[in-house]
């Protein structure tokens, strides 16, 4: 019985943060116009720059996502099951804190390619 009415209450907060992240991804041909390869190659450094930029903005709304969950499993301990909330809110904050760095290195990248210039361009 306690099981499933841990289920009830994990189903939907983890059906949630899945529909907010398909929701938020777009496939990187769709915000760029071109696939990475194609930027790659063109050496299009502005649109690599606004690439990474785009990919920084969607990991960190997947941060805050993931930090909401932390925050909703503390609001709605399970009794007896307080260590497992600690855990669980933990396990969130980890994953939150995993796609802050991604957005971080991004950020790098993006700011990088925007001081690059184009391929065989001299000053």
């Amino acid at each position: 019985m306690k099981l499933m009415t841990r289920l009830v209450s994990v189903v939907p907060v983890l059906g949630l943060v899945l529909f907010v992240q398909g929701c938020a991804g777009m496939s990187d041909q769709q915000s760029t116009g071109m696939s990475p390869q194609q930027m790659i190659s063109s050496h299009d450094h502005p649109r690599q720059a606004n690439y990474y930029a785009d990919q920084a903005r969607e990991l960190r709304e997947k941060a805050k996502q993931w930090e909401l969950t932390a925050e909703f499993y503390e609001k709605h301990p399970e009794p007896d099951t307080k260590a497992d909330t600690a855990q669980h809110a933990a396990h969130c904050r980890a994953i939150a804190q995993s796609y802050s760095k991604a957005a971080d290195e991004a950020d790098a990248l993006a700011t990088e390619h925007r001081t690059m210039r184009p391929h065989g361009m001299v000053q």
